[in-house]
């Protein structure tokens, strides 16, 4: 991959990449999160669903921060802010044992997370090659995401929570001695740092691009708060579901790889539309009982089109809007519709029965391709 001439420094590109797995850590380590919760804090499956969406919800605000300040403030400044705060979350719940008690200390941890996430991918969305960057970075989280599955039978073991969340603490500490790698300021337009919260809310087209990522996020975040439910009450056990997992979630990095491959050759709505019909194919094939054949040709396929359509998500909210602001948005409206997914899925599910997760997950993949096609397709013809 040839890196074109830039503001951002190549140092600042992987330091940004890096940076992007640990403000997405709360996210990326759910299924761990949460089978080491169920086991350490016996979690009801409404529990699970609540749980989950704590993971989320304060990235979702803090994200929505983000927006408005990444601009006008040094990044080095706010990085470090936000890893303190994630930081901070994460040993506070290390030492708590109750599902009421835990939830404040996660949610903190997602705070601080969110922001850094969209710090990090405003970072990269400065540079001329943006598209391959944004897919480069997460398949960088991918990777991160098979080191975390294939731990899952360590942690599924009496204090195993405890354990996982020092591990992401210790990330942190690594995130702090990265900060000095960014730029020490935005290189985008300095006009930004006056601008309203009216002015920024004022473009149809960005804000429906952003409530499609939002309604996306609604299927990720119920599907992946719910896939160690799924696997378990098919019958997997814990070594077997870790390794289903982490191989679907490793041959998913194919999905970032094709969307760096591919850029802009077929623009972003034929990208976007190929991989909702390939979710939506999947989420069919999630159904308990499952064979293990079954859970990760489903699973995979979930994955690579999941991780390939976020690179055209961020690509279609910077080609309308090319300040910036609304890339900084983008994981706003990911964490909002991530934590809501998991809550809305929790109403409906029982103790033997997940198929509200596949009702939920279907029904936003259409919603979103819908509101895609909206914003592009008028795009394209205004």
């Amino acid at each position: 991959m040839q890196i074109a001439a830039s503001p951002v420094p190549l140092k600042s590109v992987l330091a940004a990449s890096l940076l992007t797995v640990i403000g997405a850590a709360c996210f990326l380590g759910t299924p761990v999160i949460l089978a080491a919760a169920v086991g350490d804090l016996v979690l009801s499956e409404t529990q699970v669903g609540v749980l989950g969406s704590a993971l989320l919800s304060g990235s979702a605000i803090s994200a929505v921060m983000s927006a408005f300040l990444v601009r006008r403030y040094p990044w080095r400044l706010l990085a470090f802010m936000a890893l303190l705060v994630e930081a901070s979350g994460f040993l506070a719940a290390s030492v708590v044992d109750t599902f009421p008690a835990i939830l404040l200390p996660i949610w903190l941890a997602s705070f601080g997370g969110g922001a850094l996430y969209s710090l990090a991918m405003t970072v990269l969305s400065d540079h001329p090659q943006a598209v391959r960057l944004f897919g480069f970075a997460i398949s960088v989280q991918v990777a991160f995401q098979v080191l975390m599955l294939l731990s899952m039978p360590w942690f599924m073991v009496p204090g195993g929570l405890a354990d996982c969340l020092y591990a992401l603490l210790g990330l942190c500490v690594i995130g702090a001695c990265l900060v000095h790698l960014l730029p020490v300021r935005s290189a985008g337009s300095t006009n930004l740092e006056t601008m309203s919260v009216a002015e920024v809310l004022n473009q149809p087209k960005a804000l429906l691009c952003l409530m499609a990522c939002l309604v996306f996020f609604i299927s990720i975040g119920a599907v992946w708060a719910y896939l160690e439910r799924l696997g378990t009450l098919s019958g997997f056990a814990a070594v077997q579901l870790s390794q289903v997992l982490a191989g679907g979630v490793a041959i998913s990095i194919l999905g970032s790889i094709t969307a760096v491959w591919q850029g802009s050759r077929y623009g972003d709505l034929f990208p976007l539309g190929g991989a909702s019909a390939g979710m939506l194919a999947a989420v069919v094939m999630l159904q308990v009982p499952m064979s293990m054949m079954q859970f990760f040709v489903a699973f995979a396929i979930f994955n690579f089109f999941w991780n390939y359509s976020l690179s055209y998500q961020y690509a279609a909210v910077a080609r309308i809007d090319s300040s910036g602001r609304y890339v900084a948005a983008t994981p706003a409206f990911h964490s909002i519709g991530g934590a809501a997914g998991p809550l809305i899925a929790a109403g409906f599910v029982t103790s033997e029965q997940l198929i509200a997760v596949n009702v939920v997950a279907g029904i936003a993949l259409l919603i979103s391709f819908t509101l895609f096609y909206m914003a592009l397709s008028t795009r394209r013809h205004a």
